[in-house]
């Protein structure tokens, strides 16, 4: 026992001795030519190693930290010449100092008040030894708060001492029902990523709670302990199940987004005209993904909708062009139609028709259906015959449509064909009836009118049908 006080006594002379050393060296610092960022690292350095050794012997103490103090002073004194530093420097520890306040009063709120005590040691050291001095109209204002909270904890801690029995029935309720709370947090399901961050702050704050309060010297605490492991590694374990799942999610969504932004830039790269129905898809589809990671999916997003907006811009162009060359093409068209209208005569129709095969710009429907009217007066009053009339019209049409509407024209003759062959089939059977049933010569004669009127209509719509093949 002797020779563990002598020990002691030893250490306390030896940390005296260490002390001195670096009150020392503070004095060279402050006389020396350094400038001031490598003065403010060796200053530095020193109060990092001034809490790092320990307790003087205690008739010694008083005027050591005094000493110590002072030198600290004088390094400020000399430092602040610099008005440029000065500033600076007292808005760091104004800002440290406000630090050190939240984290003495978060100590106030702990259950346990022997931890609390503890720990608040820690940050008085800080306060004394590591922090420099703030604006006068500062200094005082945080001292006193700063004193406040570490009377509390004082305070707080010899209430606890005098009346520990009835403190440590009050852990171990408040232990039991934040395991509780705990237990039943646990078991709340969660399937999406913004339900779990919030199911594990709220776990999270519990179980800082009950670790807050600490060990307590009762019969229930290892149980408690115990229960509160065993319910925070079923905890764990349904978390990083569900996160491990969940970057299988990530990964899969990244690529589809990656999939679409391909498909962008494969449709900016094609000649073809872009839909904006096609664009409004892909669009739909990417807002559609759903659970990508922050950065990764900002990142995706800005490739995708600048592509988008490239295409938009694409559409445009097009658009206007496409306007310029309608536009064009309508002036070309009207300036075709009246050159048709003046000149087209009987002697001449064949030599215009092939003239007009060879325009390349094809004349809208309604346009040419106008013509059409047109030129059928027109041949008719100079005694046409109809079927000569209908045969030259459906030339100029076929030479005057685009390849669409021929197709189209093209499919409603074959279309009329067959109704008129199915016409004809009809009359047929009825000739077969009517000789059964052995009737008139007028109605047999009126059925054999209408085959021929059909046959006649289903020649002239062949020879329709022959100009646009």
């Amino acid at each position: 026992m002797k020779n563990l006080k002598r020990k002691k006594f030893i250490d306390f002379r030896e940390n005296f001795q260490k002390k001195t050393k670096l009150i020392e060296d503070l004095k060279v610092l402050i006389s020396s030519d350094l400038n001031l960022k490598e003065k403010e690292d060796i200053f530095n350095s020193i109060r990092r190693k001034w809490i790092t050794f320990g307790k003087v012997p205690s008739h010694l103490a008083f005027n050591l930290n005094n000493s110590y103090h002072h030198q600290v002073k004088l390094y400020y004194d000399l430092v602040y010449l610099d008005r440029n530093y000065k500033e600076k420097d007292l808005d760091k520890n104004l800002l440290e100092k406000k630090e050190l306040i939240v984290k003495i009063k978060k100590l106030n709120d702990y259950s346990n008040k022997i931890k609390s005590y503890k720990d608040s040691l820690k940050i008085i050291k800080r306060w004394n030894f590591l922090t420099g001095p703030t604006r006068q109209n500062y200094e005082r204002k945080l001292n006193d708060e700063f004193d406040q909270y570490v009377k509390k904890i004082k305070d707080s801690k010899r209430e606890y001492l005098n009346n520990k029995e009835k403190y440590v029935d009050t852990f171990i309720e408040s232990k039991k029902s934040l395991a509780k709370e705990m237990e039943s947090i646990n078991e709340q399901n969660c399937s999406d990523k913004t339900s779990w961050i919030k199911k594990i702050r709220a776990f999270e704050s519990l179980k800082q709670k009950f670790i807050d309060i600490g060990p307590v010297d009762h019969q229930e605490n290892d149980e408690l302990w115990i229960n509160f492991k065993k319910i925070n590694k079923s905890f764990l374990q349904e978390k990083n199940s569900f996160f491990k799942n969940l970057k299988k999610e990530y990964s899969a969504n990244i690529k589809n987004q990656i999939e679409l932004i391909n498909a962008l830039k494969d449709i900016q790269n094609k000649e073809k005209l872009i839909k904006h129905t096609e664009l409004q898809e892909l669009k739909k589809k990417f807002n559609s993904i759903e659970n990508v990671p922050y950065k990764k999916n900002k990142e995706n997003r800005k490739i995708f909708f600048e592509l988008l907006d490239h295409c938009y811009e694409k559409i445009g162009e097009n658009i206007s062009n496409k306007k310029m060359i309608e536009k064009k093409n309508s002036e070309k068209i009207k300036g075709i139609i009246n050159e048709i209208k003046q000149n087209l005569s009987k002697q001449n129709i064949d030599d215009e028709i092939q003239k007009l095969s060879n325009i390349e710009v094809s004349i809208p429907i309604k346009q040419l259906n106008e013509l059409s009217v047109f030129l059928s007066k027109k041949f008719k009053d100079e005694g046409h015959v109809q079927s000569d009339i209908d045969k030259n019209i459906s030339k100029i049409k076929s030479s005057l449509m685009s390849d669409e509407e021929k197709s189209l024209a093209k499919m409603k003759i074959k279309k009329k064909i067959d109704e008129i062959k199915k016409q004809i089939g009809q009359l047929e059977n009825n000739l077969t009836f009517i000789k059964s049933e052995k009737s008139d010569n007028s109605i047999f004669n009126n059925v054999h009118n209408q085959i021929e009127k059909f046959n006649q209509d289903l020649i002239l719509q062949k020879k329709k049908l022959s100009h646009f093949i």
